[in-house]
């Protein structure tokens, strides 16, 4: 789909010859969806301005005048940053054009791209639209957003076809059964910050399965000699501790600091990581455990989802959740709040999971409820 006139500049400026596939706007939605309790705002000065000559004629002529203003104003501001944004995809790359007065642009190689997702607030399923997510692997959140999409999961169809013909790395098969035996079920938990993910997969390690944490097995590979000399050739001796091991708080500020160093580390370490969860899937299938649980942070984000049969969503009131960030590392709610807006939403992990299991209750109502799930798993994927 070829840009319209108006967007002609933008993509010159920005893409330069490379002929863009898809060229959109978000809906003119955004306009109002951009600002809705200004907009709310504005509207209800104006109605109030309007209702209360009905007991005191000519007192709400400053209320409709200053709710006129404030709405004429915002809108007129989402109008101009309505018209700053664009979203393109071309035969190599998504990208997300926006900004008014510091105009930027967010990208993602079609090849890279390893997770797609379409994200829908309560205003836009009311209005029709849907916000659609692309991110490399190992990122912790989604690198390009379009936003207020119109028939949104058209577009993610139009972009996922453009990923698979891009002749990309495509996703991680997950591990076959061995020459002569049974497969393991491997399955991958998500949820939000502190629903009990955790809690979950020791319940499923008491019921025979591995366990991996893919948390710990990431700084077990920093401690490898042939990853400790590279982070040294990237950035000096200075990473590591006194021992001559990698210290990780160091490479915690390198990497929190600069977002391209993460992503170099990241390419560095997950396929390492990737590599011994293979093998412990290898090893569980010929012990004849009856699978493996992957209790990893960013799982989807990291396209780690690929590997799994199954994907279960560890579900938990926010309140409770909260409670245990707090007793647990020290978070407030605004800490929470931060944390997770770096994450995918939760209602798009809720989405891509097979299953639901409820964390909001003592360990033995948890554990009947993780071994209905385990009998529930086995049925549906093995």
């Amino acid at each position: 789909m070829a840009s319209g006139s108006s967007s002609g500049g933008i993509l010159r400026r920005w893409l330069a010859d490379e002929p863009a596939r898809l060229a959109l706007r978000p809906s003119p939605w955004f306009i109002v969806l951009r600002t809705p309790r200004a907009v709310a705002f504005g509207v209800a000065c104006m109605g109030a301005g309007l209702a209360i000559p009905e007991f005191t004629p000519g007192s709400g002529d400053a209320l409709v005048w200053a709710g006129s203003v404030v709405l004429a104003g915002v809108l007129g501001w989402n109008v101009v940053e309505w018209l700053s944004r664009l979203y393109v995809m071309t035969d190599t790359r998504v990208a997300a054009v926006a900004g008014v007065l510091n105009q930027s642009v967010t990208e993602v190689s079609l090849r890279d791209v390893r997770h797609l997702a379409v994200a829908r607030s309560l205003l836009e399923r009311l209005t029709g639209l849907g916000t659609l997510g692309a991110a490399s692997a190992g990122t912790g959140g989604f690198e390009v957003v379009w936003v207020n999409l119109a028939r949104a999961h058209e577009r993610l169809d139009a972009v996922r076809r453009a990923v698979d013909g891009a002749g990309g790395p495509g996703p991680t098969p997950v591990t076959p059964a061995p020459p002569g035996g049974r497969r393991a079920l491997v399955v991958g938990l998500v949820g939000g910050i502190g629903a009990g993910k955790s809690a979950v997969a020791r319940a499923m390690g008491e019921l025979g399965f591995v366990v991996i944490d893919s948390d710990r097995e990431a700084k077990a590979a920093l401690d490898r000699p042939e990853v400790r000399d590279e982070l040294v050739r990237w950035w000096g001796k200075g990473v590591l501790g006194a021992e001559g091991r990698v210290d990780r708080k160091v490479v915690a500020g390198i990497v929190f600091a600069d977002a391209a160093e993460r992503r170099r580390l990241e390419a560095l370490v997950h396929p390492l990581v990737k590599a011994t969860r293979a093998e412990l899937v290898g090893r569980a299938a010929a012990e004849g455990k009856p699978g493996v649980v992957v209790d990893a942070p960013l799982l989807i984000e990291a396209g780690s989802d690929a590997e799994c049969d199954a994907v279960v969503f560890v579900d938990a009131p926010r309140e409770r959740r909260l409670e245990r960030v707090r007793a647990t590392r020290g978070w407030d709610e605004a800490e929470l709040t931060r944390r997770e807006a770096a994450q995918l939403p939760l209602e798009a992990k809720r989405a891509r999971a097979d299953a639901v299991v409820l964390n909001d209750a003592d360990p033995a109502t948890l554990r009947r409820r993780v071994e209905a799930l385990v009998e529930d798993l086995s049925e549906r994927f093995t």
